[in-house]
């Protein structure tokens, strides 16, 4: 038999429930409440987003931000289609320039020298004449940094439009160590360069199309004699096709040798073929002048090291990064093509493969310091010397 239970304990039980609960919902009330506090606390104290509205403005900030003077001359920000800007740090001012009458625009403001974002095969005889003119010109090893100073300000709640005066103006705010120094005859044999590498791209670009649309296994014939004639025809076009853009590659590739022999007449390029085992080979020796010209505005081994992406150096170490390290895939293919020529390697044999890197390092270290001599020798004195010493000898 159940025993009953008294009407006074189930009374007490029930109110002693009622008031755990109550308990229970308070706590639950105060916290959702404190809830709310805490978030409108979050909303007010967020950080207020400054947006740069002018060019005195942004030049304030990169003041206080990076700690550096204003490149002393003209960064200009080219576009191929659209005219130039150019930002002046002593006017303080970016004007809209026509290409053409860049020389003009910066001999009437006495400028002696320039810094440009990137080389550009459209505006390499303009910056050929204004080195012709007497007048400095420096380039940015590493046109992405402007977008690192972007991202740099936006971490500090600055927002920089992307327009291009405020490019001009942050180029002259880069630091020195990524300005190089080109030449008007740099230029010329840059210009050329660029033509033999669009031949080699080109041909490789078909070749690669060609094996990878290649269909394994038995071909299906055409049953219709008409679409078998056709698709032979086709087949044939492409053969002479390929055959052509070879035959471009290979005169490309003489006369980008012939014109670094004739622009850079003091140096014994045979020599060097002669020493690599590429005396008879057109391709191999213009992935040498490609190797070298490059080396030639590397002032350490180790940025034409990490420049190429052969010799990666750095903290962390290469393995262990999250981030692929950027590198000149054009200089990297160079070197990489031009040591499997002189060491007749096969990059598919696994053996080979595995020899490819370090004796690429060894092939860019030669390379880079052949170059580094020969620069040392031609370089008869700067331009611009009578105007005064140099930016980066200022900043020095």
């Amino acid at each position: 038999m159940m025993t009953a239970v008294p009407k006074a304990k189930a009374k007490k039980a029930k109110k002693a429930g009622g008031v755990k609960k109550t308990a229970k919902e308070g706590v639950k009330r105060k916290g959702t409440k404190d809830m709310g506090k805490k978030a409108t606390t979050k909303k007010t104290t967020t950080k207020e987003v400054i947006r740069i509205k002018d060019v005195s403005e942004l030049v304030d900030y990169c003041k206080q931000q990076f700690g550096r003077k204003p490149f002393k001359g003209a960064a200009i920000d080219f576009h191929p289609k659209k005219p130039a800007y150019v930002y002046i740090p002593d006017d303080n001012s970016v004007t809209k320039v026509d290409t053409q009458k860049l020389l003009d625009f910066l001999k009437e403001r006495s400028v002696r020298s320039v810094l440009v974002d990137a080389l550009n095969k459209k505006k390499a005889p303009v910056l050929a004449e204004l080195c012709d003119a007497g007048i400095e010109v420096y380039v940015l090893r590493r046109p992405a940094y402007i977008k690192y100073m972007r991202e740099e300000f936006e971490r500090h709640g600055i927002k920089v439009p992307k327009s291009d005066r405020f490019d001009a103006t942050l180029l002259a705010f880069t630091p020195p160590k990524k300005w190089a120094l080109v030449d008007a005859r740099f230029l010329k044999a840059w210009e050329a360069m660029i033509d033999w590498r669009n031949a080699e791209m080109n041909y490789r670009v078909l070749l690669q199309r060609d094996k990878t649309n290649k269909s394994e296994g038995t071909k299906v014939i055409e049953k219709d004699e008409e679409l078998r004639r056709i698709r032979e025809m086709i087949q044939a076009k492409l053969e002479k096709v390929k055959q052509l853009l070879e035959e471009i590659q290979s005169l490309e590739a003489k006369l980008f040798v012939r014109k670094v022999k004739m622009i850079y007449a003091e140096i014994d390029f045979d020599e060097d073929f002669e020493e690599f085992g590429i005396k008879d080979d057109d391709i191999a020796q213009a992935y040498y002048c490609e190797a070298f010209l490059e080396a030639m505005n590397c002032d350490s081994i180790a940025g034409y090291l990490m420049k190429s992406g052969i010799g990666v150096t750095g903290n962390p170490p290469a393995k262990q990064r999250k981030k692929p390290f950027i590198h000149d895939g054009a200089l990297n293919r160079a070197l990489v093509q031009l040591t499997l020529k002189v060491h007749r390697l096969d990059p598919h044999r696994d053996e080979d493969r595995k020899k490819v890197k370090p004796k690429a390092r060894k092939l860019a270290e030669k390379i880079w310091k052949r170059a580094r001599k020969i620069k040392k020798k031609i370089e008869g004195g700067r331009v611009g010397e009578a105007l005064g010493p140099a930016p980066l000898e200022e900043r020095v």
